[in-house]
């Protein structure tokens, strides 16, 4: 699978940090248990509610980092050798997959390989009337087309307008997490490859992946039952990382960026976004990070609405607030900001 757009780190000798000392997130690890090194805090989920406490589980994505511009060290690719397993997905952070392709390691699960990703979600024209792109089986194809086609784009002058509209900034939607049904789908396989490594407890990693299942079904009907009726189906975002979300709840997501967050709203693409938020009564918009709170603030103030944070869930920003416990502070946001009885 082709890497997506989103800026990341390659792994050159320039892009490398070297750690300054041996406690560095990722460059340990404990003799205590399976060895576990994921790339994102979505997936540490998994693994940590899977294994239970037969793992240990390390995320390279630190929290409250930028998951798509990780960064690793030499000391953390080496270590990469050393454990049991790695639960990773590829396209997402390219110095994961540089990482993977250069260390020897014994097992790994490619989320991209059990999961549906979005495909081709064109944001050239702003157009989200219609529902969120149908979910397909990720293909090297369709990722290297995306991939090339934003290459060969990087340096395109988008303060022409007209240039602007003919700009293709589609490809495939990385977020699925944000789709407790889709996170779901890794339950099965981690507990296999823990199985595998350790035969002895393989029916408590069987047990744990069906509960988690089952809670991520139940968090699923939650929000089926929390979002249906709502007085509008539209919310607007810093940019467009609710995509999975938008499309199992049949809600109209409006980025005022699109899939990469280091790009910039064009003036005409906040003109739009005003203008909608006027039109469907917005009364308040999201941030999906601290970070994100300076464009997204600024909006908010000249168009008279509120600002909130709408949890991305890359990273885990509060070691006391899990994977399911953001979500449901997320529906809890959007009811407020939709008007859901």
């Amino acid at each position: 699978m082709k890497r997506l757009k989103p800026a990341v780190a390659v792994l050159g000798s320039t892009a490398l940090i070297v750690a300054a000392c041996s406690s560095e997130t990722g460059d340990e690890t404990s003799s205590d248990g399976i060895q576990v090194t994921t790339s994102i805090y979505p997936l540490e989920y998994v693994a940590e509610e899977v294994g239970g406490d037969h793992v240990s589980v390390t995320s390279l994505t630190t929290p409250g980092s930028d998951d798509h511009s990780l960064e690793l060290s030499p000391r953390q690719v080496n270590n990469l050798s050393n454990v049991d397993l790695v639960v990773t997905l590829s396209g997402y952070q390219a110095a994961m997959d540089d990482a993977l392709g250069a260390a020897e390691v014994s097992r790994v699960i490619d989320a991209a390989d059990h999961i549906k990703l979005i495909e081709d979600i064109d944001h050239s024209g702003h157009d989200h009337s219609g529902d969120v792109a149908e979910e397909q089986e990720a293909s090297q194809d369709a990722h290297d087309a995306a991939s090339e086609e934003a290459e060969a784009h990087e340096d395109h002058d988008h303060t022409d307008e007209e240039d602007h509209e003919g700009h293709d900034h589609s490809g495939p939607d990385p977020h699925f997490w944000l789709d407790p049904t889709q996170l779901a789908l890794l339950a099965e396989p981690v507990a296999e490859q823990l199985a595998e490594i350790d035969p002895d407890n393989a029916d408590e990693y069987r047990a744990n992946a069906e509960q988690l299942i089952a809670d991520m079904e139940a968090l699923d009907g939650d929000f089926h039952e929390g979002l249906a009726q709502c007085e509008s189906d539209t919310f607007v975002v810093s940019h467009e990382a609710f995509g999975y979300l938008a499309n199992a709840y049949d809600l109209d997501q409006q980025g005022i960026a699109g899939l990469e967050i280091d790009t910039e709203p064009s003036p005409r693409r906040v003109a739009e976004v005003t203008a909608l938020i006027e039109e469907a009564g917005v009364s308040l918009i999201f941030a999906t990070s601290e970070a994100e709170m300076s464009v997204t603030g600024a909006l908010a103030e000249e168009a008279g609405v509120d600002v909130d944070i709408l949890d991305a869930g890359a990273t885990q920003l509060d070691e006391n607030v899990d994977y399911e416990a953001l979500m449901r502070t997320n529906l809890d946001k959007l009811q407020n900001a939709l008007d859901c009885r």
